[in-house]
């Protein structure tokens, strides 16, 4: 599945929504807001950033919380990457409040996104502290501190899903 993005002010992206048949998801951050459509074209974005979806899981919902993790990925190890996160799809899924997971290679640069749908922000931090997490995220003692697919430094950025 391909899946595109963009980004505006919330009111622009609104009325952007509002325009179009494709559903379209808003999400609201610090950072400023993105509109996400998984429908196969770009709706009326004009300059999408388009991404393929490697595994997924879940329906994204209509409001809650959207955590998207940036994680820059060398050109070789982009199958070790896809290869991590088939082997972990399903695992998240009985978490409380977990609602989707969505991971994007992107179809220009290096930065995939692993996105992921909560009920609340509440939801996501609880995840953040479970056994489960420190379980997917440890790393043996044999292991480099970087991962060997690493092409920089990760980052996450938040946001609430804009339901108006």
């Amino acid at each position: 599945m391909i899946v595109h993005f963009t980004s505006g002010t919330t009111e622009f992206l609104r009325q952007l929504k509002a325009k179009d048949k494709a559903k379209i998801w808003v999400f609201e951050g610090a950072e400023g807001a993105l509109a996400y459509t998984e429908e196969p074209n770009a709706a009326k974005f004009t300059a999408p950033r388009t991404y393929e979806q490697v595994t997924g899981t879940g329906s994204l919902p209509d409001e809650g919380y959207i955590a998207i993790n940036n994680i820059p990925v060398t050109d070789e190890g982009r199958p070790i990457f896809e290869d991590v996160f088939k082997r972990r799809a399903g695992k998240i899924d009985q978490t409380p409040g977990f609602k989707a997971l969505r991971v994007l290679r992107p179809q220009e640069g290096n930065t995939y996104l692993v996105l992921t749908a909560w009920e609340s922000k509440q939801h996501f931090e609880d995840w953040k502290k479970s056994e489960a997490f420190q379980h997917a995220h440890k790393k043996d003692a044999d292991q480099p501190k970087k991962p060997p697919f690493s092409g920089g430094p990760a980052y996450v950025t938040t946001y609430q899903i804009d339901n108006e």
